[in-house]
């Protein structure tokens, strides 16, 4: 029974991979025909919605990489494996892609300032052809969750790439809408206008996501954790912990949370018995890993970690 279950998650882990490559595979030659068609129509909309797909192609990028990462063991070099692999090339990309925004942003103004003719032609047919491949790419993406703990973060990884792809779909449409516009009435201004607003509404993503990916990084507490909360219900729940110091949690992916602290208990020799009830509650509250010292009243820890 036990192989049959691993042959069937190794044939789900497979097809998710294959989606993804055909989804990033028709995203990078978008993105790719995009910016071609977007220089030569002199479209500074088409080149801001190439960044947008761009920023799709990352972010399935980011979704493969932790489908990999996430079956690779630790080894005594990586004793936490490689599960930041996934944030550390979030943060990169998104990076990249903040310095793109802000050389986008300056072209758009100088446009806006002074409108330059545009070929909307050429922004209709390839904004209509990236609506296509966003909403296709998504449509493929879109899958069923699992139970399991490793499929659940591969899921969440997806789902992020889903939603995303989704949205973009919509920016592809609006550059179609506003290559209607230069067409039929010469507006000139419409393209760099509608590169200001795919530019700020990306930004927002881009800013929101750098500060998740640098907190994972820096180890941060995770923002759906409370700490002070978490340490007022342990005392609450746990009459047998006189006391909780020196609490780490920290993130070392997206969505695994870890634990160290040390606990004061009443008796070391029940500790057995509370180790399995304080397992059970921090994997309620979503961390993955803990890792506890107990220590009785005449035996308190004394260095400050």
């Amino acid at each position: 029974m036990e192989y049959k279950e691993n042959v069937l998650k190794e044939r789900e882990t497979s097809d998710k991979k294959q989606k993804l490559y055909i989804a990033i595979s028709l995203n990078l030659l978008i993105v790719i025909l995009q910016i071609v068609f977007g220089l030569y129509s002199n479209s500074v909309s088409l080149i801001t919605d190439a960044v947008h797909n761009f920023q799709d192609v990352l972010s399935l990028v980011v979704a493969l990489i932790a489908i990999y990462v996430i079956s690779k063991k630790p080894t005594l070099e990586m004793t936490y494996g490689f599960l930041k692999a996934e944030v550390m090339a979030a943060f990169v990309n998104n990076l990249v892609l903040l310095f793109t925004l802000i050389f986008i942003l300056y072209e758009s103004v100088v446009r806006l300032l002074n409108p330059e003719e545009v070929k909307s032609l050429y922004v209709i047919i390839f904004g209509l052809l990236a609506f296509v491949i966003n909403l296709f790419s998504a449509l493929i993406l879109k899958t069923h969750h699992h139970h399991d703990e490793h499929h659940h973060h591969e899921d969440l990884n997806i789902k992020a790439a889903y939603l995303h792809l989704l949205s973009d779909a919509v920016l592809s449409l609006a550059v179609v809408v506003g290559g209607v516009f230069i067409y039929l009435f010469s507006v000139y201004w419409v393209d760099p206008t509608l590169s200001l607003i795919f530019v700020f509404y990306i930004l927002r993503e881009v800013l929101k996501a750098l500060k998740e990916n640098y907190h994972i990084l820096m180890e941060g507490v995770p923002e759906k954790i409370d700490l002070k909360s978490l340490i007022e219900e342990i005392e609450k729940k746990f009459p047998d912990i006189l006391e909780i110091h020196d609490i780490h949690v920290w993130s070392v992916s997206s969505n695994d949370a870890y634990l160290s602290a040390h606990i004061v208990v009443k008796e070391l020799k029940s500790f057995d018995c509370l180790l399995e009830e304080l397992e059970k509650f921090f994997y309620e509250k979503g961390i993955s890993h803990i890792t506890i010292q107990p220590e009785s009243i005449d035996k308190k820890c004394k260095v400050s970690h």
